[in-house]
């Protein structure tokens, strides 16, 4: 797979979690041009990464086995339907929230959150591997591609809230926290899929060989493993908390310039992860 496919992926799924954060906010507590922003981002992360992706080729590597085994994955045709629905509702959204600062409604954010993440969940069956059993696939890719997602998209929605928090002193500072404990769940959801997926590639589906031996070890590609781990997990973890910390106290500006701090070691962790994806097929 090419590196241009890589960035397509990352955009689409970034957008989706951009949206899928803010729509977990209060609407009627934030301020609605923020969300006209997020959703004017997330519609030019959809359009380059859609851009991108048309111009770039698919061959996934020998190590996810048969082509024929994949055969049932999802026509990329009906992924491109999806995100192209999420580009225009995104775009639809934008421009409301631009001509029209009123709340929206917690039933159209989550309308648009759905559209995405089942665009992203369709666009994880791609990258099914070709060894059994099919089960593992269907529900590892889905959760590791969706919390990806999260992840990315959470973090910088976060990054970008507290900016706009800054600009904006009429929104209650119990929204900082908020956004503190939703980084948190992420977080703890992105934790729980990887753990997850570690476990049963273990147990059920490469149990003849001692693949996480191999992983992880400094001889092979393991330096990548641990910065996956260590970068990418542990020290947003630690990281995270100190936004909370400062969050609850009042300290807005501490709080912003932590995110930024944040989104720079949760980028380098998944890419990380993306190249042990396409190294081993274990999507992590």
């Amino acid at each position: 797979m090419s590196v241009s496919y890589i960035l397509a992926l990352f955009l689409t799924q970034m957008a989706v979690g951009m949206v899928v954060t803010v729509a977990l906010l209060p609407p009627r507590l934030v301020d609605p041009r923020f969300f006209g922003s997020i959703h004017f981002w997330a519609g030019l992360f959809t359009t380059i990464g859609l851009f991108v992706r048309h111009r770039s080729d698919l061959r996934l590597s020998e190590v996810f086995g048969d082509a024929a085994a994949r055969s049932a994955a999802p026509s990329e045709s009906w992924i491109f339907v999806g995100f192209y629905v999420f580009l225009a509702l995104c775009v639809f959204f934008w421009l409301r929230f631009r001509f029209r600062e009123t709340p929206p409604s917690r039933a159209s954010l989550y309308v648009v959150s759905l559209v995405g993440l089942g665009s992203v969940v369709l666009d994880s069956l791609i990258f099914r591997a070709g060894f059994p059993p099919v089960w593992a696939q269907d529900v590892l890719l889905p959760l590791n591609f969706v919390s990806t997602s999260l992840i990315l998209g959470g973090f910088l929605a976060g990054m970008m809230f507290g900016h706009h928090y800054l600009m904006n002193t009429d929104m209650p500072k119990k929204l900082l926290v908020t956004m503190a404990w939703i980084l948190i769940g992420v977080l703890i959801v992105r934790v729980a899929s990887v753990g997850t997926t570690l476990l049963v590639y273990k147990e059920v589906v490469r149990p003849d060989i001692d693949f996480l031996t191999t992983l992880v070890s400094f001889q092979g590609h393991g330096i990548f493993f641990w910065q996956r781990i260590l970068v990418g997990l542990l020290i947003p973890a630690v990281v995270v908390g100190m936004i909370w910390g400062t969050a609850r106290i009042g300290s807005n500006q501490s709080a912003t310039g932590i995110m930024y701090v944040a989104i720079a070691f949760v980028f380098i962790g998944e890419l990380a992860a993306r190249y042990l994806f396409l190294l081993s097929a274990i999507p992590l």
